[in-house]
Protein backbone atom coordinates (compact mmCIF):
# COMPACT_ATOMS: atom_id res chain seq x y z
CA UNK A 1 0.00 0.00 0.00
CA UNK A 2 1.07 3.53 -1.21
CA UNK A 3 -0.46 6.36 1.22
CA UNK A 4 -0.22 9.15 0.14
CA UNK A 5 0.07 12.96 1.60
CA UNK A 6 -2.25 15.02 0.11
CA UNK A 7 -2.72 18.14 2.52
CA UNK A 8 -0.33 17.70 6.16
CA UNK A 9 -2.14 20.38 8.23
CA UNK A 10 -0.16 22.51 10.64
CA UNK A 11 2.11 19.38 11.84
CA UNK A 12 1.84 15.79 10.95
CA UNK A 13 4.93 13.27 12.36
CA UNK A 14 5.55 9.85 12.18
CA UNK A 15 5.89 8.93 15.61
CA UNK A 16 5.69 5.21 17.49
CA UNK A 17 6.07 4.55 21.17
CA UNK A 18 9.31 6.53 21.56
CA UNK A 19 13.55 5.65 21.57
CA UNK A 20 13.71 3.57 24.71
CA UNK A 21 17.11 3.38 26.74
CA UNK A 22 18.92 6.00 24.71
CA UNK A 23 18.94 9.36 26.83
CA UNK A 24 22.21 8.36 28.15
CA UNK A 25 23.42 9.22 24.77
CA UNK A 26 21.81 12.46 24.91
CA UNK A 27 18.61 11.18 22.70
CA UNK A 28 15.00 12.07 23.62
CA UNK A 29 12.99 9.62 24.18
CA UNK A 30 9.85 10.97 22.02
CA UNK A 31 6.66 9.25 21.76
CA UNK A 32 3.27 9.92 21.29
CA UNK A 33 2.07 13.28 23.22
CA UNK A 34 -0.80 11.58 23.99
CA UNK A 35 -0.23 8.10 24.53
CA UNK A 36 -3.85 6.83 25.56
CA UNK A 37 -4.93 7.81 22.00
CA UNK A 38 -2.42 6.53 20.42
CA UNK A 39 -2.23 3.09 22.06
CA UNK A 40 -6.23 2.39 20.82
CA UNK A 41 -5.22 3.46 17.23
CA UNK A 42 -3.28 0.74 17.09
CA UNK A 43 -5.40 -1.76 18.43
CA UNK A 44 -8.43 -0.49 16.53
CA UNK A 45 -6.77 -0.69 13.17
CA UNK A 46 -5.00 -4.06 14.06
CA UNK A 47 -1.55 -3.17 14.44
CA UNK A 48 0.71 -4.62 17.04
CA UNK A 49 2.06 -2.36 19.74
CA UNK A 50 4.82 0.59 18.97
CA UNK A 51 3.63 -0.08 15.36
CA UNK A 52 4.30 3.81 13.46
CA UNK A 53 1.42 5.65 13.23
CA UNK A 54 0.93 9.89 12.11
CA UNK A 55 0.22 12.41 14.86
CA UNK A 56 -1.45 15.40 13.68
CA UNK A 57 -2.56 18.75 14.07
CA UNK A 58 -4.75 20.56 12.01
CA UNK A 59 -6.56 19.13 9.00
CA UNK A 60 -4.68 16.53 7.03
CA UNK A 61 -5.47 14.65 4.34
CA UNK A 62 -4.37 11.25 2.46
CA UNK A 63 -5.21 9.13 -0.29
CA UNK A 64 -4.79 5.20 -0.58
CA UNK A 65 -3.88 3.34 -3.31
CA UNK A 66 -5.24 -0.34 -2.49
CA UNK A 67 -7.70 -1.72 0.17
CA UNK A 68 -6.74 -0.94 3.51
CA UNK A 69 -8.27 -0.26 7.17
CA UNK A 70 -7.13 2.06 9.67
CA UNK A 71 -8.27 3.82 12.67
CA UNK A 72 -8.36 7.81 14.31
CA UNK A 73 -8.31 8.84 17.81
CA UNK A 74 -7.85 11.91 19.77
CA UNK A 75 -9.75 14.94 21.53
CA UNK A 76 -12.79 15.27 19.39
CA UNK A 77 -11.11 13.95 16.50
CA UNK A 78 -13.29 14.17 12.91
CA UNK A 79 -12.51 11.63 10.40
CA UNK A 80 -14.14 11.96 6.59
CA UNK A 81 -13.77 9.26 4.26
CA UNK A 82 -14.52 11.00 0.30
CA UNK A 83 -16.00 13.80 2.44
CA UNK A 84 -18.28 11.59 4.62
CA UNK A 85 -18.27 11.36 8.08
CA UNK A 86 -16.79 8.02 9.94
CA UNK A 87 -16.96 7.01 13.62
CA UNK A 88 -13.23 7.85 15.36
CA UNK A 89 -12.00 4.77 17.81
CA UNK A 90 -13.53 1.97 15.71
CA UNK A 91 -11.55 0.68 12.57
CA UNK A 92 -12.47 2.21 9.31
CA UNK A 93 -12.13 0.03 5.88
CA UNK A 94 -10.97 1.93 2.79
CA UNK A 95 -10.81 1.35 -0.94
CA UNK A 96 -7.99 2.26 -3.50
CA UNK A 97 -8.85 5.89 -4.26
CA UNK A 98 -10.39 6.50 -1.09
CA UNK A 99 -9.21 10.21 0.49
CA UNK A 100 -9.35 10.35 4.39
CA UNK A 101 -9.05 13.63 6.25
CA UNK A 102 -8.17 13.97 9.65
CA UNK A 103 -8.85 17.16 11.72
CA UNK A 104 -9.77 18.00 15.50
CA UNK A 105 -12.68 20.53 16.75
CA UNK A 106 -10.09 21.95 18.93
CA UNK A 107 -6.87 23.78 17.05
CA UNK A 108 -3.96 22.50 18.19
CA UNK A 109 -5.02 19.10 19.71
CA UNK A 110 -3.65 15.81 18.48
CA UNK A 111 -5.06 13.20 16.04
CA UNK A 112 -3.55 10.18 15.16
CA UNK A 113 -4.20 7.91 12.09
CA UNK A 114 -3.44 4.01 12.44
CA UNK A 115 -3.31 2.19 8.96
CA UNK A 116 -2.78 -1.38 9.55
CA UNK A 117 -0.15 -2.93 8.42
CA UNK A 118 4.59 -3.03 8.63
CA UNK A 119 5.58 0.57 7.70
CA UNK A 120 8.67 0.76 5.39
CA UNK A 121 10.32 3.29 7.35
CA UNK A 122 13.48 3.64 9.03
CA UNK A 123 14.19 2.91 12.46
CA UNK A 124 17.20 4.70 13.74
CA UNK A 125 18.05 3.93 17.09
CA UNK A 126 14.97 1.54 17.17
CA UNK A 127 12.50 3.80 16.45
CA UNK A 128 10.64 5.69 13.32
CA UNK A 129 10.11 8.79 15.60
CA UNK A 130 10.59 11.99 14.05
CA UNK A 131 12.35 14.68 16.56
CA UNK A 132 12.92 17.91 14.93
CA UNK A 133 15.14 19.52 16.88
CA UNK A 134 17.23 16.30 16.92
CA UNK A 135 16.98 15.83 12.71
CA UNK A 136 16.32 12.26 13.94
CA UNK A 137 13.27 9.57 12.53
CA UNK A 138 10.78 10.37 9.98
CA UNK A 139 10.29 9.46 6.29
CA UNK A 140 13.34 9.52 5.39
CA UNK A 141 15.12 9.87 8.43
CA UNK A 142 15.72 13.79 8.36
CA UNK A 143 13.83 14.52 11.39
CA UNK A 144 11.38 16.30 9.13
CA UNK A 145 7.67 16.12 9.42
CA UNK A 146 5.71 14.82 6.27
CA UNK A 147 4.72 17.26 3.66
CA UNK A 148 2.36 17.52 0.63
CA UNK A 149 3.35 14.89 -2.11
CA UNK A 150 4.95 12.46 0.38
CA UNK A 151 3.99 8.84 0.19
CA UNK A 152 4.31 6.27 2.92
CA UNK A 153 4.88 2.36 1.85
CA UNK A 154 2.86 -0.12 4.47
CA UNK A 155 3.23 -3.56 3.67
CA UNK A 156 -0.65 -4.79 4.11
CA UNK A 157 -1.87 -8.22 5.52
CA UNK A 158 -3.33 -10.24 2.87
CA UNK A 159 -6.88 -10.51 4.68
CA UNK A 160 -8.00 -8.00 6.63
CA UNK A 161 -8.77 -8.26 10.49
CA UNK A 162 -11.74 -8.19 12.28
CA UNK A 163 -13.90 -5.06 12.52
CA UNK A 164 -13.03 -3.25 16.42
CA UNK A 165 -15.03 -0.69 18.17
CA UNK A 166 -14.30 1.29 21.54
CA UNK A 167 -18.16 2.05 23.04
CA UNK A 168 -17.49 6.26 23.61
CA UNK A 169 -18.36 5.65 27.58
CA UNK A 170 -14.54 4.30 27.27
CA UNK A 171 -13.07 6.96 25.20
CA UNK A 172 -10.17 8.97 26.77
CA UNK A 173 -11.57 12.10 28.85
CA UNK A 174 -10.07 15.53 28.32
CA UNK A 175 -12.18 17.15 30.79
CA UNK A 176 -9.71 20.39 31.56
CA UNK A 177 -12.43 20.78 34.40
CA UNK A 178 -10.79 18.11 36.28
CA UNK A 179 -7.13 19.15 38.28
CA UNK A 180 -3.82 17.26 36.77
CA UNK A 181 -2.44 15.20 38.82
CA UNK A 182 1.10 16.43 40.05
CA UNK A 183 2.93 14.30 42.21
CA UNK A 184 5.38 15.99 44.36
CA UNK A 185 9.22 15.00 44.10
CA UNK A 186 12.55 15.02 45.67
CA UNK A 187 13.05 18.58 45.13
CA UNK A 188 9.74 19.94 46.79
CA UNK A 189 11.68 20.43 49.74
CA UNK A 190 13.55 23.80 47.80
CA UNK A 191 9.91 25.46 47.69
CA UNK A 192 7.99 26.76 50.76
CA UNK A 193 4.78 25.58 51.50
CA UNK A 194 3.33 29.03 50.66
CA UNK A 195 5.24 28.59 47.06
CA UNK A 196 3.31 25.31 46.65
CA UNK A 197 0.05 26.25 48.16
CA UNK A 198 0.25 28.75 45.59
CA UNK A 199 -0.02 26.45 42.36
CA UNK A 200 -2.54 24.18 43.60
CA UNK A 201 -4.78 27.42 44.66
CA UNK A 202 -4.34 28.90 41.63
CA UNK A 203 -5.29 28.43 37.57
CA UNK A 204 -2.81 28.10 34.84
CA UNK A 205 -3.44 29.22 31.14
CA UNK A 206 -2.13 27.33 28.82
CA UNK A 207 0.61 29.67 27.04
CA UNK A 208 1.15 29.86 23.21
CA UNK A 209 5.01 28.86 23.88
CA UNK A 210 3.90 25.03 23.76
CA UNK A 211 5.42 22.21 21.78
CA UNK A 212 6.53 18.46 21.91
CA UNK A 213 9.46 19.28 24.53
CA UNK A 214 7.53 21.20 26.91
CA UNK A 215 4.11 23.11 27.87
CA UNK A 216 5.12 26.84 29.72
CA UNK A 217 2.15 27.86 31.53
CA UNK A 218 1.27 31.32 33.05
CA UNK A 219 -0.14 31.91 36.31
CA UNK A 220 0.53 32.86 39.83
CA UNK A 221 4.30 32.58 39.73
CA UNK A 222 6.20 29.92 42.21
CA UNK A 223 10.11 30.75 43.41
CA UNK A 224 12.18 28.48 44.93
CA UNK A 225 15.07 28.49 47.38
CA UNK A 226 17.43 27.41 44.85
CA UNK A 227 19.58 29.65 42.95
CA UNK A 228 21.90 27.55 41.65
CA UNK A 229 21.76 23.59 40.79
CA UNK A 230 23.87 21.17 38.34
CA UNK A 231 21.74 19.67 35.29
CA UNK A 232 20.50 16.64 36.13
CA UNK A 233 18.06 14.24 34.19
CA UNK A 234 14.37 15.19 33.17
CA UNK A 235 11.67 12.65 33.36
CA UNK A 236 8.16 12.56 31.57
CA UNK A 237 5.85 15.63 32.84
CA UNK A 238 8.58 16.85 35.10
CA UNK A 239 7.29 20.28 36.31
CA UNK A 240 10.48 22.85 35.81
CA UNK A 241 10.06 25.76 37.56
CA UNK A 242 12.71 28.59 36.07
CA UNK A 243 13.50 32.31 37.64
CA UNK A 244 10.01 34.06 36.23
CA UNK A 245 8.17 31.21 37.97
CA UNK A 246 5.85 30.05 35.38
CA UNK A 247 5.89 26.16 35.38
CA UNK A 248 7.14 24.27 32.60
CA UNK A 249 5.71 21.02 31.92
CA UNK A 250 8.37 18.91 30.07
CA UNK A 251 7.11 16.82 27.43
CA UNK A 252 7.35 13.59 25.16
CA UNK A 253 10.83 15.33 22.97
CA UNK A 254 12.41 17.25 26.21
CA UNK A 255 16.29 17.68 26.51
CA UNK A 256 17.79 14.54 28.60
CA UNK A 257 19.19 16.92 31.05
CA UNK A 258 17.95 20.24 32.67
CA UNK A 259 18.92 22.41 35.22
CA UNK A 260 15.67 24.33 36.82
CA UNK A 261 14.13 22.80 39.97
CA UNK A 262 11.81 20.50 39.98
CA UNK A 263 8.02 20.95 42.14
CA UNK A 264 7.27 17.15 40.84
CA UNK A 265 5.89 15.45 37.97
CA UNK A 266 2.28 15.46 36.10
CA UNK A 267 1.39 12.03 36.65
CA UNK A 268 2.01 9.86 33.17
CA UNK A 269 -2.43 9.09 32.83
CA UNK A 270 -2.22 13.23 32.94
CA UNK A 271 0.38 13.86 30.50
CA UNK A 272 -2.25 12.43 27.64
CA UNK A 273 -4.67 15.31 28.76
CA UNK A 274 -2.12 18.18 29.43
CA UNK A 275 -0.68 17.33 25.99
CA UNK A 276 -4.20 17.69 24.45
CA UNK A 277 -5.01 21.16 25.98
CA UNK A 278 -4.82 23.99 23.72
CA UNK A 279 -3.52 27.59 24.15
CA UNK A 280 -5.53 29.72 26.21
CA UNK A 281 -7.56 26.80 28.00
CA UNK A 282 -6.71 26.89 31.70
CA UNK A 283 -6.03 23.89 34.25
CA UNK A 284 -5.41 23.56 37.57
CA UNK A 285 -3.23 21.01 39.56
CA UNK A 286 -3.82 18.42 42.73
CA UNK A 287 -1.11 17.15 44.44
CA UNK A 288 -1.15 12.62 44.74
CA UNK A 289 0.75 10.55 46.30
CA UNK A 290 3.15 8.27 44.01
CA UNK A 291 1.20 5.11 44.94
CA UNK A 292 -1.53 6.25 44.14
CA UNK A 293 -0.36 7.54 40.85
CA UNK A 294 0.95 3.92 40.01
CA UNK A 295 -2.14 2.69 41.05
CA UNK A 296 -4.35 4.82 38.71
CA UNK A 297 -1.26 3.40 35.83
CA UNK A 298 -2.19 -0.17 36.74
CA UNK A 299 -6.33 0.07 36.68
CA UNK A 300 -5.88 1.60 33.23
CA UNK A 301 -3.78 -1.28 32.11
CA UNK A 302 -6.13 -3.47 33.20
CA UNK A 303 -8.74 -1.42 31.81
CA UNK A 304 -7.11 -1.85 28.17
CA UNK A 305 -6.78 -5.63 28.69
CA UNK A 306 -10.29 -6.08 29.80
CA UNK A 307 -12.20 -4.03 26.92
CA UNK A 308 -9.67 -5.99 24.69
CA UNK A 309 -9.79 -9.41 25.79
CA UNK A 310 -6.16 -9.37 26.07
Amino acid sequence: MKVSVEQNGLLSLIIDSGRQGKQHQGFCQSGPMDEEAYWWANYLAGNQENTPCIEIIGCAVFVFDTNGQLAATGRNVVCLVNGQSVSPFETIFVKAGDRVSIDSEHMGSKAYLAIQGRWQVPLPLGSACTVLREGIGGLENKGAPLGVGDAIDIETPALRSAHRALASKHWPRYDLNQPISLILGYQEDKFNASEKGRLFLNDYTVTTNINRMGYRLSGAPIHSHITKMRSEAIHIGAMQIPPDGQPIVMMRDRQTLGGYPKLGSVSLLDVNRLAQAVPGETVTFISQHYDDARAAFLLNWQKRLRLTGE
